[in-house]
């Protein structure tokens, strides 16, 4: 598909997103809106080189501006007026003399002991697919940067946080590595992480990157930004739909369904062993062959763009109060509940123990709709025999969506910090690495989102299918919310330890959204301390 001309309609007026950084010192450009019409001129080439404070200084080559000084003329022997052997002797010597001053002069040097490359230690986690991606893009760098080495370390994400706070302890600490969005504000907090701002206030490239993809440890102090941008996204298998004789869903904002349709879409795609729509009489909800929808229930961005979505959010502006037990935020919740327990949609969790993956259910046709992070466009795209389109999410009241992404950091014991620099722009940078090409990742910089030559470079290939221009790139200028771990203090500890138990009772029909979120309500308030970036 081309990824060279804008959409012709707009995105939808929508409230901004209250989770918007406001701090103090300096803070990247303020996201706006990009409306439709002709493309902002081209912005200039990015400079891939650091900038001049960041280099290491060289000593000053010789120049070719200046000559040797006239030799004196050589003494006379007194015996027939011929120079003499000692005089010849001397001569030679200043002849010699004077050929290697010219070639300094002229800039050729006496060969010198090339330094040894210094070494980086880099830990990430991530899929075989992405090893492998990452292992390439080491490659690449090593080979346009011989003076530095990277010693790749890939710890499971499960064992991540363990296995670095252990080389810490251990005094050989990483110098560069992936470091989970729960972490990472409160290790910059306390010294254990690099603070950024100067590096990004003194490099264009860096402070272009996507506002809401900063994380902050104090007010105006970033640690840096998320290794790549990603969103929550629906997807859906065409053949089911096809053989339901029903349209795609929309892949633009302003065009996506109200709640109440996404339902009704969803019964005409869920049939039972018998071949029954969820809308229709007789259905049997305990045999079902065709799911409608699913979501991940298990994890917080499954259901907080619908938090979002319907005008809620989970704490207040100041992040020192819970909101979770709002009306916004308990309907979206019971809302999502009800596609399991009253349309039977949707698998239930005890249903989703028995099946396989939501992925593998798209790919038999056992499954129409997938909520899901769009990293999936990896996995989608090498199934064979699957066709597949992606679009925005059903609205609740208003488009929303997430944006989320953990971070890369610099480690506060680098002991090569330009080197660290060098590397910290390359590992992620769309030029270098295929992950944004293979649908993985999505870029950082905003040029990437307005500059058709950069739009292409990304989304035009097999892996992103028709849509994707409006479903990624308009979607994510202007109807992303911010995830609360990039601005909320201990929101990790509260979501694993509050939110997502609350929820796990109202998914398994134990008990209703209203009684889960005024008790989880109730816990998380303790918890919540203010926010990083105020």
């Amino acid at each position: 598909m081309s990824a060279t001309s804008w959409p012709s309609s707009a995105c939808p007026a929508a409230p901004r997103p209250r989770s918007t950084p406001c701090v103090s010192g300096w803070s990247p450009p303020t996201p706006r809106r990009v409306e439709p019409g002709p493309w902002a001129p081209p912005m200039k080439p990015p400079n891939r080189s650091l900038s001049p404070a960041l280099l290491p200084s060289r000593p000053e080559r010789a120049t070719g501006a200046g000559s040797a000084p006239p030799s004196p003329a050589p003494p006379r022997s007194r015996r027939g007026g011929k120079p003499g052997w000692g005089a010849a002797f001397a001569l030679c010597l200043r002849l010699s003399a004077a050929a290697l001053l010219l070639a300094a002069c002229q800039g050729t040097a006496l060969p010198s002991a090339t330094p040894a490359p210094v070494t980086l230690r880099f830990t990430y986690w991530g899929s075989p697919i992405e090893k492998e991606a990452i292992e390439r893009m080491v490659t690449a760098f090593e080979a346009a940067n011989p003076d530095i080495r990277i010693d790749a370390q890939h710890f499971p994400y499960n064992e991540y946080v363990a296995r670095v706070s252990g080389l810490l302890a251990g005094g050989t600490p990483p110098d560069v590595g992936y470091l989970p969005e729960t972490h990472a504000p409160e290790w910059a907090s306390q010294g254990r992480v690099l603070d950024l701002t100067e590096v990004f206030q003194a490099d264009p490239e860096l402070s272009a990157r996507l506002p809401e993809t900063f994380y902050y440890f104090a007010p105006g102090r970033t640690l840096g930004t998320s290794t790549a941008s990603e969103t929550i996204l629906l997807f859906y298998n065409r053949a089911v739909f096809d053989q339901a004789g029903l349209p795609y869903p929309p892949a633009r904002a302003e065009d996506a369904w109200t709640w109440d349709e996404f339902v009704a879409v969803a019964k005409r795609l869920t049939r039972d062993a018998d071949g029954r729509r969820a809308d229709e009489p007789g259905f049997d909800p305990t045999h079902i062959q065709v799911y409608g929808v699913t979501f991940d229930t298990d994890n917080w961005f499954g259901y907080f763009p619908f938090i979002y979505s319907n005008g809620g959010d989970a704490v207040d502006e100041t992040a020192t109060r819970t909101r979770l037990a709002e009306p916004e935020a308990v309907e979206a919740i019971q809302r999502l509940a009800d596609l399991m327990w009253i349309h039977h949609v949707m698998p239930t969790p005890e249903e989703q123990r028995r099946l396989p993956a939501g992925e593998a259910l798209m790919q038999t046709g056992q499954l129409a709709m997938h909520i899901r992070g769009q990293w999936a466009l990896l996995d989608y795209s090498s199934m064979q025999g699957l066709d597949f389109g992606v679009a925005v999410l059903p609205k609740m009241q208003v488009a929303r969506t997430l944006i989320l992404g953990s971070p890369t950091v610099i480690f506060a014991g680098v002991q090569h910090r330009d080197a660290a620099i060098r590397f910290y722009k390359f590992h992620n940078d769309p030029q270098a690495v295929d992950l944004y090409a293979r649908g993985l990742w999505m870029p950082l910089q905003r040029a990437y989102y307005t500059e058709p030559d950069k739009i292409a470079a990304w989304l035009d290939n097999p892996a992103h299918p028709p849509g994707s221009q409006t479903a990624l790139v308009e979607y994510t200028l202007c109807c992303v919310e911010r995830a609360p771990h990039y601005y909320v203090k201990n929101f990790g500890r509260i979501t694993t330890d509050v939110i997502q138990p609350a929820v796990d009772r109202v998914w398994s029909g134990e008990v209703s959204a209203a009684e889960a979120l005024a008790e989880a309500a109730r816990q998380a308030e303790p918890l919540l301390a203010g926010r990083w970036d105020r």
